[in-house]
């Protein structure tokens, strides 16, 4: 990284010093306790046709917050929620942080060994799940739903203390490079911070804010809290896998004015599906670098929506700077993340932790009321990641490893990662957890994992795998497959794995990632070509969706670097022509072969049944034409 000569003019490092650090904050349920007086009969969430008013949830979250105290649950303990987005789920969060304790969010799409490690981790006082199979996590666990049911009993009088600014809200778990996920701890001051008193958005009761994100992505802190802190409405989604129609639908019916998409979202929705769009008063984007083309489409397909990129990372609670687009673009090149928001400040410093001129590039480090406190139970991280603000010893940065630049205007540009983190769907993931992940598993010596563009610029990652006893590759392969791959969540799971009896070592003895690569590509196999017109039209959907020549009807999706958010363009196309595909049946027919044959027989079930049906009539009116009198 560049350094910094003494006396540069116009210092990154003071753009920001009118920060104020003796601010506090507030606690979220004095905030939340504030909107119930103001908003009460009002509708605060919205799950198809059932909804919850402001009383309604104030009134459930004292029932259940005291059913939780009998059940052992305390003030600064942990609760473990094992359930998607729903009401129920709102419900216990708010009951959660008014017993002054914090919420860990659990992904209902992970295995089961990924969840109990998170759970081994922060130990929480109680899980409450939506499944009734998740009996096998190592804490005292009861359904969400049962637990809803007997807290009925219990009287929803206010409880007698709230929560404060320093009380951690919750633990949200990001991918981590040394082999575990960590656990960052957030305090209610950060999550206010973001939405209150804020100018990179409008937060108001005539919002309507769209809740699409995962739990267990911090993105939900805006969604969940940009509404409830305002006496705005949310509208659930609680599909995993929604169609980009449902979406759009979802807008479209309930009014939403307020939406958060990934970076990759938002490009299918805007190749897809903007008309739909054409409602919303703010459109934020972020996880990662957005589409400049699809921003400039979008900006002048929706004259009346300010979109914004929000940039942070989640030891900084969410966004941490936002770039307003202006309807006349920004001058070209990448979208600016920016400029700090309200309750932050940023330092730009080189590898001496010295201040950059404008113009160079520089790591950024987040500083203000979103700083997370810390890593849960990992006092060696926390110390490496929370530093000391040179400026300011007594105060903390995050260090995030982003490579940034300010420009002219004042706002930064994104220019890359220090390190090897990259992001899948919009989410962390750290090579370093994944290569321990496939270390754990019988016969392997060592991993490498790699991440590079595939033909089509998705990003395709690769397991290189060292068995333990030369020339055990394939049973190598399939010990990872068996094992680690049961163990990673979705977005963390290797497209490719290949066996290497050595790694190449580089001149230095480090390992030749780049040798590496080039030696995993191997001549592929002969592709089947298709042979029903189902399988042609397939071919052709996703030949194009996920930017390759061919795809042979054999091949797996996922090898070519599909995600979710890719199956979700390609579904998009396909329920064009058979609108009776749901999403789910991409997940479950990874190939081309075994999805035209669902196809193709649920066409012959719909045909079937149709003709079932003729006969049906007919033969009635046969029987009435006979009844008549001759």
């Amino acid at each position: 990284m560049p350094g910094s000569a003494p006396g540069a003019a116009r210092l990154a490092f003071h753009e920001w010093d009118g920060f104020d650090f003796e601010a506090s904050g507030e606690g979220i349920t004095s905030c939340f306790a504030a909107a119930v007086r103001a908003a009460g009969p009002a509708v605060a969430a919205v799950e198809g046709s059932a909804c919850l008013t402001y009383d309604e949830l104030d009134r459930r979250s004292n029932q259940l917050a005291r059913y939780m105290l009998r059940r052992g649950a305390k003030p600064a303990s942990l609760i473990g929620l094992h359930a998607g987005r729903s009401l129920a789920s709102l419900i216990a969060i708010v009951a959660t942080l008014k017993i002054r304790a914090g919420y860990v969010p659990l992904d209902p799409g992970s295995p089961c060994g990924y969840l109990d490690a998170i759970v081994h981790d922060c130990r929480p006082d109680l899980v409450l799940s939506a499944n009734r199979d998740a009996g096998a996590l190592s804490a005292p666990t009861i359904t969400l739903s049962d637990a809803l049911d007997l807290s009925h009993a219990e009287t929803d009088l206010t409880l007698e203390e709230e929560a404060r600014p320093d009380d951690i809200a919750y633990v949200m778990y990001t991918s981590g490079s040394t082999g575990r996920p960590k656990g960052v701890r957030v305090p209610h001051r950060a999550v206010v911070r973001l939405v209150t008193g804020q100018s990179y958005a409008h937060f108001g009761a005539d919002e309507v804010l769209l809740h699409n994100a995962p739990l267990s992505f911090d993105a939900s802190t805006f969604e969940i809290w940009g509404t409830l802190l305002h006496g705005a409405r949310a509208v659930l989604v609680t599909d995993d896998h929604p169609s980009l129609k449902f979406i759009a639908d979802t807008i479209r019916r309930e009014g939403v004015t307020t939406a958060w998409f990934t970076a990759g979202l938002f490009r299918a929705l805007v190749d897809q599906e903007l008309e739909a769009l054409s409602g919303l008063r703010q459109l934020l984007a972020g996880g990662d670098v957005l589409s400049p083309s699809h921003v400039m489409r979008a900006a002048a397909a929706l004259p009346g929506c300010q979109l914004i990129n929000g940039y942070g990372p989640t030891e900084n609670t969410t966004f941490t700077c936002c770039y307003r687009v202006p309807r006349e673009g920004w001058g070209g090149g990448p979208v600016p993340i920016g400029v700090p928001i309200g309750g932050t400040y940023v330092r730009l410093l080189d590898d001496d932790m010295r201040p950059v001129r404008d113009g160079e590039i520089g790591m950024l480090y987040a500083g203000g009321l979103g700083l997370a406190v810390d890593y849960a139970g990992d006092p060696v991280r926390s110390a490496e990641q929370f530093v000391s603000d040179p400026q300011r010893p007594d105060r903390k940065l995050y260090r995030t490893g982003d490579l940034v630049r300010r420009r002219p205007d004042g706002n930064l540009d994104f220019i890359g990662r220090l390190d090897r983190q990259v992001k899948v769907d919009g989410k962390r993931v750290e090579p370093g957890e994944i290569e321990e992940a496939i270390r754990r598993c019988a016969g392997i010596s060592d991993a490498v994992v790699t991440a590079t563009k595939g033909e089509g610029g998705a990003l395709v990652l690769t397991a290189h795998v060292k068995p333990s006893i030369a020339g055990q590759g394939p049973l190598a392969v399939s010990a990872v497959h068996a094992q680690a791959m049961h163990e990673l969540p979705p977005h963390m799971r290797p497209s490719r794995i290949v066996a290497h009896d050595e790694f190449p070592l580089t001149a230095n003895g480090k390992i030749d990632q780049r040798l590496l690569t080039a030696r995993a590509t191997v001549e592929s196999a002969p592709v089947v070509s298709a042979a029903s017109e189902t399988e042609h039209m397939l071919s052709r959907i996703f030949a194009r969706v996920l930017g390759v020549r061919t795809i042979g009807v054999a091949t797996n999706f996922f090898e070519l670097g599909a995600t979710s958010l890719k199956l979700m363009e390609a579904h998009a196309e396909i329920s064009r022509m058979w609108p009776q595909v749901e999403v789910l049946a991409l997940f479950r027919h990874p190939t081309i072969r075994d999805l035209a044959r669902a196809i193709d027989g649920s066409q012959a079930s719909i045909v079937h049944e149709a003709q079932r049906r003729a006969r049906g009539q007919a033969a009635a009116l046969q029987r009435l034409h006979n009844a008549r009198p001759r």
